[in-house]
């Protein structure tokens, strides 16, 4: 290229910097310096100003109580003037500190895209402008002198490598763009739904989980994580921990749901197994009302009795839950015995809350204490009761397996047993 080439050029180059340099947008920038440069210096102005006033009212204040004493002014009340003025000045507007998010300060391309893009710009530009130049002039040179005069291919690659590397650095750009929108909006929270994140940078949902899962993986979040749905983000490691934390009861109540809910419907199928389970969850708060009474009773001897009675309570219930079959035998049991002893144990509780323990109150305590040993000799007879049938069962097999043991002479028969005894 010839030194006319590069003047013009370099003309071309000047006047599209002077276009710039008037254009519209500059122009607007330029005025809106000028504007705030003007409020800033109208805002220091009233500011210098009202403390000029304040002094100068201060001073006044003070001149007039020395003339109402009758004494001019003198080193001593200088401090009441300084006082006075301190207590004008507007008072000092706090700023807390915000909180030190756990992100990259300078991630990768934060720098290397605005060179890249600038220079790549700027090259293909250059070598764009070159190559056209040099085809046009060696088109012509072909034309009269019929040979070729600059060659096109190098400086075109070079224009097309420059390309390249300005996409490359306005997508590096673009991405650390991003970045800093989505630190910008999480500010003081540590959850934000992928959905919000897409909002602000205008993107789908899709495009911000990939691209949030890309910037963990370059540590530009140091404490990043996304939910296992990628429904959600997750800012530090305690939040995340928590996530967790959640996401353990959540599954434990889903499952526990389903057990009852399958529960429910074997116990619809099944209405013996549906009335088991009434009379056990029966059982087991007629014997926590009884623990609940004991353990306000200080004296001794009534809790033993209630412990006791709480025992033979939880066996009853207990073998009634592995020998469903037996649970008619406890219907009486159920439907009087444990709620009026219950009730003699609650009026017991609340006999012995009252402030004056009078005749009426320790007669009605006796009687329940002695009603409670027989209660407990009671329930332990019907426990008894319930092994009736098992003890019969295992007598007749005993008298069956011994009577076939003697049948096959592996025992010694009651003749020979009888002679030897006589």
């Amino acid at each position: 290229m010839n030194e006319k080439d590069f003047s013009d050029l370099g003309r071309e180059i000047g006047e599209k910097i002077e276009k710039f340099a008037n254009s519209k947008e500059v122009r607007e920038l330029q005025e809106n310096i000028r504007m705030t440069v003007e409020s800033t210096m109208q805002g220091v102005s009233r500011s210098v100003k009202e403390a000029a006033d304040n002094v100068n009212k201060s001073m006044e204040a003070n001149r007039k109580a020395s003339s109402s004493n009758g004494t001019s002014k003198t080193v001593g009340q200088e401090p009441y003037r300084y006082e006075k003025q301190a207590k004008t000045k507007p008072p000092v507007k706090k700023y807390e500190k915000k909180r030190q998010l756990p992100v990259k300060k300078s991630p990768e391309g934060s720098v290397s895209g605005i060179l890249l893009g600038v220079f790549g710009t700027m090259g293909a530009i250059i070598f764009f402008a070159y190559s056209l130049v040099a085809y046009s002039l060696s088109f012509f040179a072909a034309q009269v002198l019929g040979t070729m005069l600059l060659p096109v291919e190098v400086p075109l690659a070079i224009a097309c490598v420059c390309t390249a590397a300005a996409g490359v650095g306005g997508f590096l750009r673009s991405r650390v763009k991003r970045f800093r929108k989505y630190v910008k909006a999480m500010g003081e929270k540590d959850f934000h739904s992928i959905k919000s994140l897409s909002e602000i940078v205008q993107k789908k949902e899709k495009f911000v989980l990939k691209d949030l899962k890309k910037m963990i993986r370059r540590k530009w979040f140091y404490e990043g994580h996304l939910d296992e749905q990628g429904t959600c983000f997750m800012l530090t490691e305690d939040s995340y921990h928590m996530y967790k934390e959640a996401q353990k009861e959540l599954e434990l109540r889903q499952e526990e749901a389903k057990r009852l809910e399958m529960e429910k419907e074997l116990l619809e199928q099944d209405p013996v197994k549906k009335q088991l389970k009434i009379t056990i969850e029966e059982g087991k708060e007629y014997i926590r009302r009884i623990k609940k009474a004991n353990d306000k009773l200080p004296e001794e001897a009534i809790s033993s009795k209630l412990d006791r009675l709480e025992q033979v309570c939880v066996r009853i219930f207990e073998h009634i839950e592995e020998n469903p079959e037996k649970l008619p035998d406890i219907r009486r049991f159920m439907s009087y015995y444990m709620p009026t002893t219950l009730k003699l144990v609650e009026t017991y509780q609340e006999f012995s809350e009252q402030p004056v323990q009078g005749e009426n109150i320790t007669v009605a305590k006796n009687e329940i204490e002695k009603m409670l040993d027989d209660i407990n000799i009671a329930f332990e007879k019907m426990f008894d009761k319930l092994f009736e049938d098992d003890a019969m069962d295992i007598s007749t097999d005993i008298s069956v397996l011994s009577a076939m043991l003697a049948q096959e002479g592996l025992l010694k028969d009651e003749f020979t047993i009888k002679n030897k005894a006589e």
